[in-house]
């Protein structure tokens, strides 16, 4: 039975046979929910072709691997690391062609490669800081710099855990700042500037992951709730720097804040000596799955079949946090710039290098929309970070395309005012999913579009739904 989303006139069949399965449900609301699509503020149709200002490129914003900018210029996006010291008695991310970035010791703070802007603070027990500060596009504000977390997920070295990046040296949770500001959720961009801008909200800065969880990192996590690790504990996943550590303002209901992990969701999340198993069934078992029971060649793709109580629990786990729709969409439309795409205005093509969407990796003969082909499997889905020209302002790759991107709200009609805010009570069933897919179309990718999808938490189903991870700044 196929459930479908309509959206700008494009039709994407999720839950199609081969696709991944829905998974039983741990809480709210039943399995296999139809999609609410919409646009804007309220749950209407999607306004295809929105997005954000052209970004020219920006002084210095080069990525340090390449020593080139694309036309959004990747302001704060850095290249690679300093190959320096990580935290006092670990190893730092190392391999480095981020030019003048130095080490950064316990506490110390590194310079960054590419530009004016400072590296992220190595703060005691945290990662060195990566390189990045060039000049933004468009506005010509600062671009934001890089850093990673101690991350469990890449605590150690291997596939999809410490081989991302252009140069494949590049930690997979690499974070980077997204410096906080107003902009408006709503809005239309075809390419000459926003337009009908609405729905104003403010995000405090805070750190997201350049990259979507891969299968390498997730594997990290089954690993230890194999070992005996647990789910994570009653109320934590909400953002420690928000409001005095309440976490986000649920605009759902006046004056109340975010409630954090339920414990009656633990059931979804696999522990203990079977726990493997459970895990190699839920999320690998379709030509549609990029999980393998072993670790193989599938470690840097995006994990799919994910669904939202496991997104949440991974980044839980992760040392972070899902984030909320005002914080996803706000680092897609580059901030107040409201850019058409993450990485500016240019069309993404059907050459990978921007986007990895419509079937079209590794083989644009074969995208959807022109060759009436279906995806072949996971083999149309590319390895995270694979289109480098896609970056958005702050550094973030594939925020549009390879694989839909849970978040921790309900899918609502926006309230406004939003200051650090979710819609996170009521009855609305489902969480929204935006970003794209791998096998979506060319429609899904701006980033002022809402009418990508929305599900039931316990859904898997689509051919390409995963997650990335937020972190306090």
């Amino acid at each position: 039975m196929f459930s479908r989303a309509v959206v700008a006139g494009s039709v994407l069949a999720l839950g199609a046979a081969g696709a991944c399965s829905s998974g039983e449900s741990p809480g709210d609301g039943a399995a296999g929910a139809q999609p609410v699509a919409g646009g804007g503020g309220a749950p209407s149709a999607g306004k295809g072709g929105a997005g954000a200002t052209s970004g020219a490129s920006g002084p210095g914003g080069a990525s340090g691997s390449s020593g080139a900018s694309n036309d959004a210029a990747r302001g704060g996006a850095a290249g690679t690391n300093a190959g320096g010291a990580g935290k006092s008695g670990s190893t730092g991310v190392g391999g480095a062609s981020g030019g003048a970035g130095a080490a950064a010791a316990a506490g110390m703070v590194a310079a960054g490669a590419g530009g004016g802007g400072l590296a992220g603070g190595g703060a005691a027990g945290s990662r060195s800081g990566t390189g990045g500060g060039g000049a933004a596009a468009g506005s010509g504000a600062g671009g934001s710099s890089g850093s990673s977390n101690e991350a469990p997920s890449c605590a150690t070295s291997g596939p999809g855990r410490t081989t991302c990046g252009e140069n494949g040296n590049e930690s997979c949770c690499e974070s980077p700042v997204v410096e906080g500001g107003a902009f408006s959720r709503t809005y239309q961009n075809t390419g000459s500037g926003p337009t009908g801008q609405a729905d104003p909200a403010t995000v405090t800065s805070f750190r997201l992951d350049k990259y979507e969880i891969t299968v390498g990192r997730f594997r990290e996590y089954v690993k230890y709730l194999s070992d005996g690790g647990t789910a994570p504990e009653a109320g934590s996943g909400k953002p420690s720097h928000l409001n005095g550590g309440q976490g986000l303002l649920d605009s759902a209901s006046s004056g109340a804040f975010e409630a954090g992990w339920d414990v009656s969701w633990n059931s979804g999340i696999p522990s203990g000596a079977e726990a493997k198993a459970q895990w190699d069934s839920q999320l690998g078992f379709n030509s549609y799955a990029s999980w393998t029971d072993d670790p193989g060649d599938n470690e840097t793709l995006p994990l799919t079949c994910l669904n939202w109580y496991e997104s949440y629990a991974f980044c839980i786990w992760d040392g972070g946090f899902l984030p909320s729709e005002a914080e996803w969409r706000y680092a897609a439309a580059g901030g107040d710039e409201l850019r058409r795409y993450p990485w500016g205005s240019t069309s993404p093509g059907t050459d990978s290098e921007y986007a990895i969407y419509d079937c079209c990796y590794p083989d644009e003969e074969n995208c959807r929309s022109s060759s009436g082909m279906e995806c072949a499997g996971i083999v149309n889905a590319a390895p995270v970070g694979f289109a480098q020209l896609g970056a958005g302002r702050y550094g973030q790759l594939d925020l549009s395309g390879s694989v839909f991107e849970w978040l921790v709200d309900r899918y609502a009609t926006f309230v406004s005012p939003c200051i650090d805010c979710a819609y996170l009570s009521g009855t609305a069933p489902n969480r929204v999913l935006p970003g794209g897919g791998f096998r979506a179309a060319e429609t899904y990718l701006p980033s002022s579009n809402r009418g990508s999808v929305s599900y039931e938490p316990t859904f898997r189903g689509d051919f390409a739904v995963g997650a990335r991870c937020a972190h306090a700044p």
